[in-house]
């Protein structure tokens, strides 16, 4: 009941297909996109969209604050997964923020090639690990890794950024081998700061003997 059907053999659209279909510049289109309907065009596979957009302001270098707004949109995301939801909720705030369309298509334009060759690696495969519980596992690891992102710890936002997109990406394809690995890049991501924070900790104290 959770999982695809095993006889389908037809491959879902990518993301860049997705886009570049949403994005069309007919004559009906209007000048701004809402969110939630961005959203809503990839279904459930909305929450790899939610979550990439959620990570990619963690690669603004800056020295505090994006973490922080990351880590709390990415334990949201986490928290939605584990329970369930068939796609993501956000504040009414969130739902209708609106982007333009043409500066979302160029931005579309830009990234096809990028996105086209990810699809290449990153492909639907191994339903189980995108099933329904395997997303309640993905939920709590984003949920997870969302709380270390928040930590106002300077210069770590890319460790956590670097496997989380890759998971994102893995949850919008479907690709639940990339999802595997994910997980269990995420789970060494999340030993190593426990570690190298602990012994950051002892030298900060050590500091001050």
């Amino acid at each position: 009941m959770f999982g695809r059907s095993k006889t389908s053999t037809v491959r879902p659209p990518g993301i860049a297909a997705l886009l570049e279909e949403f994005l069309d510049d007919t004559p009906e289109a209007g000048e701004f996109i809402r969110l939630d309907d961005l959203l809503e065009r990839f279904q459930r596979r909305a929450f790899g969209v939610f979550l990439l957009m959620a990570v990619l302001p963690s690669y603004i270098p800056v020295a505090f604050g994006i973490g922080a707004v990351s880590g709390a949109l990415c334990v949201l995301c986490g928290m939605q997964l584990m329970i369930g939801f068939e796609k993501p909720w956000l504040p009414k705030v969130a739902r209708d923020f609106s982007l333009k369309r043409k500066s979302l298509a160029a931005f579309s334009r830009k990234v096809q090639p990028t996105f086209k060759m990810l699809e290449r690696i990153i492909r639907a495969r191994i339903p189980r690990f995108t099933s329904r519980h395997a997303d309640m596992f993905t939920g709590l690891i984003v949920f997870l890794m969302g709380i270390a992102l928040s930590l106002p710890v300077p210069l770590t936002n890319f460790f956590f950024a670097i496997p989380l997109s890759i998971l994102a990406l893995a949850l919008i394809e479907r690709d639940g081998a990339v999802v595997a690995i994910s997980w269990i890049a995420c789970i060494i991501t999340m030993i190593a700061f426990y570690y190298l924070g602990d012994a950051l900790l002892f030298y900060v104290i050590g500091l001050f003997k």
